[in-house]
């Protein structure tokens, strides 16, 4: 589930992989936020927020929620 998300953001060209070898001696593949990467995260932080901060007042200002 997780590498068809991180290869869908890499083909958006938000995250870029590159290869290294670890302590283990196995190569492995590494991701990485790029700059246009870390500009939507903060979008998406915003937007999420905004729903958050909605869903948490209707919850407290109505007792029937809770």
């Amino acid at each position: 589930m997780l590498y068809p998300v991180l290869h869908r953001l890499e083909k958006q060209d938000l995250i870029e992989s590159y290869l290294s070898t670890a302590e283990t001696g196995r190569e492995r593949k590494y991701y990485r936020l790029k700059k246009s990467g870390t500009k939507a995260l903060a979008e998406h932080k915003s937007q999420w927020l905004l729903v958050h901060n909605t869903l948490q007042q209707l919850w407290e200002n109505n007792p029937c929620l809770t």
